[in-house]
C-alpha cells in the first residue's frame, strides 16, 4: 500500500461563535482507493468523528453564551430601574446597583467562555458594588426606602398588613377649637341675645390595633380617651363680660372594622380597598356640664384608592357615615372625601399632604332637626413619618381648618409598632 501523508486537523473558533475550519486528511496520489467500494459509501474515519463531536460542542457553547448574554441584559435592566428609583429619592446610585451588579458578577463568573473569548472576571463585573467610602459618603438600605413609604401608606389606611403581622398604634391628638355664636341669656326679667365665644382645648389619647389576615384583609380596632378644657366668654354689653371655665374627661367610642383589598394596581387601574367600621357609641357624652365627642353610635363605609409612581403615591377616598339615635339624640349623617399624596423623601422618611372635607347633616333631638346645625368641615393636612427602628415608626400630622365649622388646627403624634404572630 502507498504511504499516507501527515494528517492535519485545524479547529478554530472565530469571534466566539464556533466557526470551524478543518483540513481533511489527504492521501498520496499513488494510493488508490479500495476496489469495489464507492467513495460516497466509505465509513468516516476516526478524525472525522472527532471533528463532528467538536462541532457539536462548539454549537452547545454558542447557545450557552447567548443565554448568558440575555441574562446579563436582564440584570442590567433591573439595575437601571433601581438606579432610576433611588435617583428620584436623591440617593447615590452606587448603593442602588450593589445587589444587582453582584448578581451580574456571579452570572459572568459561572457562564462558560466561548472559544477565542476572554472570560470577564467577577472582580471587574462587581467593581461598582463596592460600598462608598471616604468623607461624606454613606450606604443606603434600599429595603428601608420602600419600607418607610409602605409603613406610611399602611398607617393612613391605603395599604393593608400581610397575614401574620400586627400594628399597635398608640397616639395623641391635640385639637384647638374656637367658635363664636349668639346665645340667649336671662338678664333680670329680660331675655337677651348676646354674642358668645367658646374656646376649647381637646387632648385625645388613642389606642389602635390592626391585624393582618389572609385573603388580603385586615381587622381594625380603636379606643380613644378625651380630656377637655373649655372656656365660655359672654359679652352682655353694659352688664359686663363673663368668663366661665371647666374641665372634663371621658372614654370615647370603641370602634371595630374590617378592610379588604378589592383590586390590585395594574396599568391605569389603582389599588382599591373597601372598609366597613362600626362605632359602638359606648363613650361618655357629657361630663361636668361639657359636651364630649362621644356617645354617638354610627356605621361607616369607605373606599380607598391608591396609585403608586415611586417615589410618589397618590391616595384618594370616599366615605359615608350613617348615624343612629341614642337617648333621643341623633347626629347628622356624614359624607366625605379626601385626596392626597405620600412622598418617600429619604430611605427612612416619607412626607404626606392631603385635603379632606366632610359634610354633616343637621342634628336631630327627639326626632326634630335643629336649624343651623349642619356643618362643612374642610382640613388641609401635612405630615411626616420616620423609621426609628426595624419595627417602630414615628408619625406626626398637622391639620389646619379651612372652614368656619372646622377646628382651628390639630396636631397628631402616632408611634406604630409592628409585631409578628
Amino acid at each position: 500500500m502507498g504511504r499516507i501523508t501527515s494528517q492535519k486537523v485545524l479547529v478554530s473558533a472565530l469571534s466566539g461563535i464556533g466557526l470551524l475550519c478543518v483540513s481533511v486528511p489527504s492521501f498520496a496520489a499513488d494510493t488508490p482507493p479500495r476496489s469495489g467500494t464507492p467513495a460516497a459509501t466509505r465509513k468516516p474515519t476516526a478524525d472525522q468523528a472527532n471533528i463532528a463531536k467538536l462541532q457539536e460542542r462548539l454549537n452547545d457553547l454558542d447557545r450557552q453564551l447567548v443565554a448568558r448574554d440575555a441574562h446579563i441584559a436582564e440584570l442590567q435592566k433591573q439595575a437601571d430601574d433601581m438606579e432610576r428609583r433611588l435617583n428620584a429619592l436623591g440617593v447615590p446610585n452606587t448603593a442602588a446597583s450593589q445587589a444587582t451588579t453582584g448578581k451580574v458578577a456571579a452570572t459572568v463568573a459561572q457562564a462558560p467562555s466561548g472559544p477565542g473569548q476572554q472570560q470577564p472576571s467577577a472582580a471587574s463585573a462587581g467593581q461598582a458594588s463596592k460600598p462608598p467610602s471616604g468623607p461624606g459618603s454613606f450606604s443606603v438600605d434600599v429595603e428601608a426606602a420602600q419600607r418607610a413609604l409602605e409603613r406610611n401608606l399602611t398607617q393612613v389606611g391605603a395599604l393593608l398588613l400581610p397575614p401574620g403581622q400586627i400594628d399597635f398604634e398608640p397616639g395623641l391628638v391635640y385639637t384647638r377649637r374656637e367658635v363664636s355664636s349668639p346665645s340667649y341669656y336671662l338678664l333680670g326679667a329680660n331675655l337677651v341675645l348676646a354674642p358668645q365665644q367658646a374656646k376649647r382645648d381637646e387632648i385625645t389619647g388613642n389606642l389602635d390595633l390592626k391585624v393582618g389576615l389572609p385573603w388580603d384583609s385586615q381587622l381594625e380596632f380603636g379606643l380613644p380617651y378625651t380630656f377637655v378644657h373649655q372656656s365660655l366668654l359672654t359679652d352682655l354689653g353694659s352688664a359686663g363680660r363673663f368668663n366661665e371655665s371647666a374641665n372634663a374627661s371621658g372614654l370615647g367610642d370603641f370602634s371595630v372594622g374590617v378592610a379588604k383589598t378589592l383590586t390590585r394596581e395594574r396599568g391605569w387601574r389603582p389599588d382599591l380597598i373597601g372598609r366597613l367600621n362600626y362605632i359602638v357609641g359606648n363613650g361618655d357624652r357629657i361630663n361636668n356640664g361639657i359636651v364630649l365627642p362621644a356617645g354617638n353610635p354610627a356605621a361607616q363605609v369607605q373606599l380607598v384608592a391608591l396609585k403608586r409612581q415611586d417615589p410618589l403615591a397618590f391616595v384618594g377616598s370616599l366615605s359615608y357615615q350613617k348615624a343612629f339615635e341614642k337617648d333621643q339624640i341623633k347626629r347628622g349623617d356624614q359624607a366625605g372625601f379626601s385626596v392626597g399624596t405620600v412622598l418617600a423623601a429619604s430611605p427612612q422618611t416619607s412626607l404626606q399632604f392631603s385635603f379632606s372635607q366632610t359634610f354633616e347633616q343637621k342634628l336631630e333631638i327627639n326626632g326634630s332637626k335643629v336649624p343651623g346645625s349642619e356643618q362643612t368641615i374642610g382640613m388641609f393636612n401635612v405630615g411626616a413619618s420616620s423609621i426609628l427602628g426595624k419595627n417602630v415608626m414615628f408619625n406626626t400630622v398637622l391639620s389646619m381648618g379651612l372652614s368656619n365649622d372646622a377646628p382651628k388646627y390639630a396636631i397628631q403624634f402616632t408611634l406604630p409598632i409592628r409585631f409578628n404572630y
